[in-house]
């Protein structure tokens, strides 16, 4: 019985087995396809997981390292414009007044509200104090003393053989910080000793004896610069110790200099900025130190709470000490990693088992990022790096592109073509970072001015251009933009430090009126835009036919004056300079003239540029040179002759060989030999310059600096150069017997002249009013019409005395 009962319970036991199987095979494909989903779901969420917190980490650092860039940057604008006062009081030999040091630092930090105060600390010895503390009282500070701290207050300072009291300041002429003498605070006095020895910014976190207006528990940073006695040695301690004159002091206040720059670059809200004090010995370990500046609207938090999370950490240099600076993402911001992705993945995955479709999106990803990185690629190589404005490749593929929809549409188009003005100058006196930083605000400006669909781009150096689509008036448009654009490119630009004047010259051309090809346009705007250089800068010019005729003509005319040197056909004619006192010629200025086969004799003002713009002029100057020396060799002993040499002839190697030459080969004396110069040549290589004129000087030969008050007319360069004359510009001898102001120059420039033992000739006297006032502001030379014209050698009567009158001048 028991035996039958087993049979039965095993015959139920492979009939369920049975009913089982073709389930499992049947549903095996979808079990595993189960098994795969899941597998693949898990797998494919971890990594994106890993992923968002790997871009999540990448993004926050980079914008972190940004904000800090900005922060660092921002600071040393501070201490830039701090040096710009040590500038002040290094440049002059005479004493820096009050109210010069309050004009002065209130125009540097006017949009600077990060700065709390500034003040120069002289170098008192004890024989000058009693004199400090007089000359403070008579400025205005009422009951000056030079102080000393004890305790929380101050005290008359007690006799020392060196005070650094605090002289000037931005603060009241009330305020108790005057007279402050830092040499009685240890810290401070350390932080003065650092930065003068070491002849650099220091800088200390440190506690205001007079507080802030609003109070406030966070210390301020004080930063101190040395200032030395001008024209003295620094390059050893013992010297610069020595030749110390005193110190401009700043204090920052911290939060509200990184807050303002925060607000004034638009920093990210994404990112919390904390800057926690350097390592001193009073904060050995800043774990436990809450942070100087937390952007972060929640309680300041210390470094070992932000140390616990993602973090970002670098520093802050301010002067000589470098602030902490950790961050990290704010709490529910866009830079917190939430795995939102992740948990699509997961959640997509286990309910649908889309193994296949979670393939598709992976690959759809990798497919878009692709193409995001390509089209990047295709972007940075059709972008100027600097401006961020397309480059010469982008605006010539656009180029073509507006060409060909011209053609079949008809509507006009316009080309516009720019080159600033002076931006030479601008790179040659304040560096390549200015002119770089100066063409990012021009690119901001025409951006400004530019409409949706027109197309700006910067072709190289400072060339822009524009292709304006079209108008219902193309011409009006064109000119509408352009004159729109001189007028914002005209006003001043604001460098660090500095303020910039420049302009721009324009050269449009229209499509389809001007050409229908990209060569046709672009070379016709540029003939537009050379124009418009012609007519004086800072225009604009539309093309017409009469400037490619032009342009013929002056290929014509620079064909025709390489036969003219070749074959001799210039001539040198000579214009005198007369003795201001005893109207004696004391010698003659050498004048080239072209005497050309068919047109007659050219003037230099339609030769000479294009002869240095084709590098002509470096033979053309030998020609003048050598005829000069030789005709001079025959006059009496007692003339001189002056030859002006081109910017271009102090770029060739050999020029000192060949003017040594021509003087050799004619015999003339080197001290009878006169080089006039103007000042673009000492714009550039002004070392190899410099050394070039003392050789000349050297051998004999006297340096005239010409067209004085028409360039820069830097003092630097009359003490830095050897010059013998100054040759006053014709413009204000013009101007010299109805503008008062013309006088007050000429007079500056004679006194200056005599005090560096020069002397000065004006060019262009034409009048014998203009003459006798020369005479009586004190001028050495005179040279105009006047006194003669420009005339070949064999016109010259050596014998004859000078003649002055107003028929000569006529």
């Amino acid at each position: 019985m028991s035996g039958r009962d087993q049979n039965d319970q095993d015959r139920r036991h492979m009939r369920g087995w049975w009913r089982a199987a073709p389930l499992l095979g049947l549903y095996r494909p979808a079990f595993v396809a189960v098994g795969i989903g899941l597998l693949f779901s898990i797998v494919g969420a971890a990594a994106v997981a890993r992923w968002e917190d790997r871009v999540n980490r990448v993004e926050f650092e980079n914008a972190a390292s940004a904000q800090a860039t900005v922060m660092q940057n921002g600071t040393n604008e501070y201490i830039s414009r701090l040096l710009a006062l040590r500038t002040l009081f290094e440049s002059t030999s005479d004493e820096v007044t009050r109210s010069e040091f309050e004009t002065f630092s209130a125009r540097l930090f006017e949009r600077h509200p990060g700065m709390l105060r500034i003040a120069w600390l002289p170098r008192v010895n004890r024989k000058e104090r009693a004199e400090y503390e007089a000359a403070a009282i008579t400025d205005g500070v009422s009951g000056y003393r030079i102080k000393s701290l004890q305790g929380d207050g101050f005290a008359v300072a007690p006799q020392s053989d060196e005070y650094f009291p605090v002289f000037y300041s931005t603060q009241p002429k009330t305020s108790s910080v005057y007279g402050m003498d830092y040499a009685t605070v240890p810290e401070r006095r350390a932080l003065l000793e650092r930065a003068r020895d070491n002849d650099r910014v220091a800088a200390i976190r440190t506690r205001l004896f007079e507080p802030k207006e609003g109070g406030g528990q966070v210390p301020d940073v004080l930063v101190a610069i040395p200032v030395y006695a001008k024209g003295t040695s620094r390059e050893e301690i013992a010297d610069r110790r020595r030749n110390l004159a005193g110190f401009v002091v700043g204090i920052f206040d911290l939060p509200l200099l990184i807050h303002s720059i925060r607000v004034t670059t638009g920093a990210s809200p994404a990112v919390s900025m904390n800057i926690y004090p350097p390592f001193t010995a009073k904060i050995a370990n800043l774990e436990e130190t809450l942070p100087d500046y937390s952007s972060a609207a929640t309680a300041p938090r210390s470094m070992r709470d932000i140390a616990q999370a993602v973090q970002w950490s670098g520093s802050l240099k301010i002067g000589d000490a470098d602030w902490q600076v950790r961050a990290v993402p704010t709490a529910g911001g866009p830079l917190a990693t939430t795995y939102d992705r992740a948990g699509a993945v997961l959640i997509v995955g286990m309910l649908l088992t889309l193994s296949l479709s979670t393939y598709l999106m992976l690959a759809s990803r990798n497919s878009r990022r692709l193409s995001q990185a390509n089209r990047r690629v295709l972007e940075l190589a059709q972008t100027d790096i600097l401006t961020g404005l397309p480059n010469r490749a982008f605006f010539l593929t656009r180029l073509d592109e507006m060409n060909s929809q011209s053609g079949v549409t008809g509507l006009p188009f316009s080309i516009l073509m720019l080159d600033l003005d002076r931006f030479k100058n601008v790179n040659d006196s304040l560096g390549h970072a200015a002119g770089d930083a100066l063409l990012r605000q021009v690119a901001q400006r025409l951006k400004s001015a530019m409409r949706a669909n027109d197309v700006l781009a910067r072709l190289g150096g400072d060339e822009f251009a524009i292709i304006q689509e079209a108008g219902e008036n193309q011409r009006a448009c064109s000119t509408e933009l352009a004159a729109q654009i001189a007028k914002l490119v005209s006003e001043p630009f604001l460098l660090p430090g500095h303020r910039v004047e420049i302009g721009t010259s324009i050269g449009i051309a229209i499509a389809p009126d001007h050409g229908s090809d990209q060569e046709q346009l672009l070379k016709k705007a540029d003939l537009a835009l050379y124009r418009s250089k012609s007519a004086g800068r800072n225009c604009f010019t539309i093309y017409d036919e009469a400037m490619s005729a032009e342009l013929e003509a002056r290929n014509t005319l620079e064909g025709d004056l390489r036969d003219a040197i070749a074959q001799c056909q210039l001539e040198v004619h000579y214009q005198p300079f007369v003795d201001a006192l005893g109207g004696v010629r004391r010698g003659f200025e050498a004048l080239v003239r072209w005497r050309h086969p068919t047109r007659g004799l050219i003037p230099p003002d339609q030769f000479i540029s294009l002869a240095e713009e084709t590098g002509l002029i470096v033979p053309l100057g030998e020609f003048v040179l050598r005829r000069a020396c030789a005709d001079a060799a025959g006059w009496p002993c007692d003339l001189m002759v002056a030859v002006n040499l081109s910017p271009i002839q102090f770029k060739e190697a050999e020029l000192f060989e060949m003017i040594c030459a021509a003087l050799a080969d004619s015999g003339l004396p080197p001290q009878r030999l006169e080089i006039e110069i103007t000042e673009s040549v000492l714009l550039e290589r002004a070392a190899e310059n410099h050394a070039f004129m003392e050789r000349l000087k050297s051998i004999g030969i006297e340096l005239a600096l010409d067209d004085f008050g028409t360039g820069y007319s830097s003092l630097s360069y009359l003490t830095a150069f050897p010059f013998d004359k100054i040759k006053i510009d014709k413009s204000f001898i013009r101007n010299l017997t109805h503008q008062p102001r013309s006088s007050a120059i000429i007079s500056a420039i004679v006194t200056l002249a005599r005090g560096l033992d020069m002397s000065v000739t004006a060019e262009g006297v034409e009048t014998s009013e203009e003459f006798e006032r020369l005479k009586a502001l004190g001028v050495n030379f005179a040279q105009g019409y006047l006194f003669g014209r420009p005339q070949p050698i064999e016109g010259i009567l050596f014998d004859a005395p000078v003649k002055s009158s107003r028929r000569d001048a006529a």
